[in-house]
């Protein structure tokens, strides 16, 4: 899903995705739903372990 980018753009891409995965995890403590029954949250923290094995992939 994210070959073919360099270290900058999977850094850039990986900030937001974090940004947006804190503020949905923060909302959804605040309305007491527990973050692991959220899919949106579970996809933002799969694109989160894709992009960390682009960048490995990407360091080598």
């Amino acid at each position: 899903m994210f070959e073919g980018l360099n270290f900058n753009e999977l850094q850039q891409r990986e900030d937001e995705i974090f940004f947006n995965a804190m503020e949905r995890k923060w909302a959804l403590d605040a309305a007491g739903v527990p973050p692991d029954e959220d899919k949106v949250l579970c996809f933002w923290k799969w694109q989160l372990r894709e992009i960390e094995a682009a960048k490995a992939t990407a360091a080598a």
